[in-house]
């Protein structure tokens, strides 16, 4: 008799099978990452599903600071377009004026309605003189929108081609190191918000030097069938840099750190109001017919400054982007922008929560009655919870995008407020909880945005 054979583990037979399960059932797992076998919870991303923590959410959050991570937001909405009037067209769409934009570089739009408040914001690359790519989440809808049916018509063409690229991001201190070792060319003499084409074993991709940690690092652009070989092929390569894979948990917790203001989690796209405005009823039924419900995706708020999405539409001017605001050319909003460009009222800070306070909120699970949860590290992108913001009895704006920073050990969060309060040192109240709820009263210290330091422009060493 044949002595019994032992199974060998294989693990890329493992992943395979576990690759083959989910996409028999059709789950929608993101394309560009390899799955993770060993990854239990997931977390919705747009249109798929991410893996919620990898090493755990409080290791992925000391990643950027101290070592590098490796994020995929290649789900996020994408849009190209081409033709002589293709910049022309940007620039109404915009607040921004680019004169001197070049092929190689990138920029940071922001798309605004009439009366001045963001309707979406995203990042554009040109890639030639009359080529560009543009990617956001509503921010790409209204692009498309404006396109098909805005005020004024271009010499360009669109194509949505949201699945054709991925869009991964190396963030964190070693960062260059790793892809200066990983690829054949290296990232040595990228500037900031510049871009140039890089290889992996001779496979092509875009690497801009860009990023939402507030660190030196790179957003990755390529064909989206080869996202899985670069991804993998760059996991490997930074074993030795401490590299972590960034989840779900603790995508955003960087956003609050480094002072990104994000739509649906910080504010809400200005879709809403006036409601006497024919082109927003139009746009909002326009979104919904091509799958992106405004309703559903991005305007839910909570908290105790209110549910009407309207309280959290913002200008420019309130969520750090007044300098992006160029009145020098006509686009969406200029008279309503410019009517405020020269005094304000609000400015986004960063507020510095008690922290007594802020544990007796959890303390309160273990008595009768409880306060309203607090979610850590933060809650996920989908509804906006407001917080008001008060001195002494006066409201003075609210908090947002409440967040455990475990690098700092400190519960911070963002805020809008009056510009008159918002000097660093200036202690505030913070009311937490949604109305119904048991609310409780929270001691905070504003403090500039970003609260950690910019170090995204550092030179490469």
């Amino acid at each position: 008799m044949s002595p019994p054979t032992t199974q060998v583990p294989n693990e890329s037979a493992d992943r395979r099978w576990f690759e083959d399960g989910h996409e028999k059932h059709h789950v929608p797992l993101a394309p560009a990452v390899p799955i993770d076998p060993t990854v239990n919870t997931w977390s919705r991303f747009g249109p798929t599903f991410e893996a919620y923590e990898y090493s755990g959410w409080i290791d992925e959050s000391i990643s950027w600071k101290t070592d590098c991570y490796i994020g995929d937001w290649s789900p996020l909405l994408k849009a190209r377009v081409k033709g002589p009037e293709a910049q022309a067209f940007f620039e109404f769409i915009s607040t921004n004026r680019w004169p001197n934009f070049k092929p190689g570089q990138a920029k940071h739009a922001i798309f605004c309605q009439d009366n001045g408040c963001v309707v979406g914001e995203g990042l554009v690359l040109m890639l030639a003189k009359d080529d560009f790519i543009f990617t956001s989440g509503p921010g790409t809808v209204w692009l498309a929108y404006q396109f098909q049916f805005g005020r004024k018509k271009f010499d360009a063409t669109l194509e949505l081609v949201t699945d054709d690229w991925f869009l991964l991001q190396v963030q964190g201190p070693r960062s260059a190191k790793l892809l200066n070792e990983v690829t054949a060319e290296g990232v040595q003499d990228i500037e900031f918000m510049h871009y140039k084409e890089l290889s992996i074993d001779g496979t092509k991709f875009l690497c801009l030097r860009q990023g939402v940690s507030g660190e030196l690092g790179f957003e990755l652009w390529g064909p989206a069938e080869d996202a899985r070989k670069i991804y993998s092929s760059i996991v490997d390569a930074g074993k030795p840099h401490n590299l972590r894979q960034l989840g779900a948990r603790t995508k955003m917790v960087n956003h609050v750190e480094a002072a990104f203001a994000t739509p649906g989690a910080d504010f809400i796209p200005a879709v809403h109001a006036p409601s006497s405005n024919k082109e927003l009823a139009e746009f909002r039924r326009y979104a919904k017919s091509i799958g992106f419900d405004f309703d559903l995706h991005v305007s839910k708020a909570s908290g105790s400054y209110g549910t009407d999405p309207v309280l959290y539409h913002n200008t420019p001017f309130d969520l750090n982007w007044g300098w992006l605001v160029n009145l020098n050319h006509d686009f969406i909003g200029r008279d309503a922008l410019a009517k405020l460009k020269a005094d304000p009222p609000q400015k986004l800070v960063t507020l510095v929560w008690n922290k007594d306070d802020v544990a007796d909120v959890f303390a309160s699970l273990f008595r009768p009655e409880s306060y309203e949860y607090m979610e850590m590290p933060r809650n996920l992108l989908g509804n906006v919870v407001g917080s008001s913001v008060s001195v002494g009895s006066q409201t003075v704006g609210y908090a947002v995008s409440r967040c455990y920073s475990y690098w700092f050990k400190e519960m911070i969060s963002l805020g809008i407020i009056l510009k008159e309060h918002s000097s660093p040192g200036t202690a505030v109240s913070v009311r937490w909880g949604s109305e119904g709820s048991k609310q409780k009263i929270i001691k905070a210290i504003v403090q500039p945005a970003p609260y950690k330091e910019d170090k995204r422009r550092w030179k490469i060493e």
